[in-house]
């Protein structure tokens, strides 16, 4: 895995909390914003923390910001902040997206969808001129390992699992609300966590899940990755 980095912060020697992290990625992810753009806005804590200083760059530079949310949460957070929230629809062009990722493998491979979100955020992310991700190295490894989310229509529930498992999946576990009713998406579909264990070709099981009839999308993100932001105990790389 190439990477660059930036220099050491203060904090060189010394062990950062995730959160300190977070802030430190989403921090330089501001220096890809421009005047004018219209930035997808991912969802998660660490997309959340980036929403936060992107209002207040926006409102100190007097700069107008669009945003398009990649759920109704991030939609929310950024109205209340002051950010012009607009649809995909309106946005026509989207300049930038910037979200965080659940997994980023050796080649910047990622998994994501664990806060619900992968069919908006792909849709938004995969459209995108400049895609960055931003996390913390806690997200890093080799190979992708984490069960894959998969967003797929109710009816399809059986059809959709076991063709899972036809893949290689060793599991496929409907996602549940803690009153144990079926986990829905804003798109008001359920969501398999699929288990593959370590995952070689990335892209090719993207594809081959999202042929799978009744299926939405796939928590696996392959395309489009223009950087990755991770920040560490030494400062912020970019891989």
């Amino acid at each position: 895995m190439g990477s660059s980095k930036t220099p050491p912060n203060e904090s060189r020697g010394t062990s950062l909390s995730q959160e300190q992290k977070k802030h430190m990625a989403a921090q330089a992810a501001l220096s890809f914003v421009q005047n004018g753009m219209a930035v997808g806005l991912g969802t998660g804590t660490t997309s959340a923390i980036f929403i936060q200083l992107l209002a207040k760059m926006a409102k100190e530079k007097g700069w107008k910001i669009r945003g398009v949310a990649t759920s109704v949460a991030s939609g929310q957070l950024a109205r209340s902040l002051g950010i012009d929230v607009i649809s995909l629809e309106e946005a026509k062009n989207i300049d930038l997206a910037v979200d965080g990722a659940d997994q980023i493998d050796g080649h910047n491979n990622l998994v994501k969808g664990y806060g619900g979100a992968l069919a908006r955020e792909k849709i938004v992310e995969y459209s995108a001129k400049k895609f960055v991700v931003i996390a913390d190295d806690s997200k890093l490894c080799k190979f992708l390992c984490k069960p894959i989310p998969v967003e797929f229509i109710p009816f399809a529930k059986a059809t959709v699992q076991c063709s899972l498992i036809a893949l290689g999946a060793k599991s496929a576990s409907l996602r549940l609300n803690p009153d144990g009713e079926p986990y829905r998406t804003d798109n008001g579909l359920w969501i398999f966590d699929a288990d593959f264990k370590q995952i070689k070709n990335p892209a090719s099981l993207e594809e081959k899940i999202k042929k799978i009839p009744g299926v939405l999308e796939s928590g696996i993100f392959s395309k489009n990755i223009s950087d990755v932001i991770v920040g560490t105990d030494d400062g912020m790389k970019k891989l």
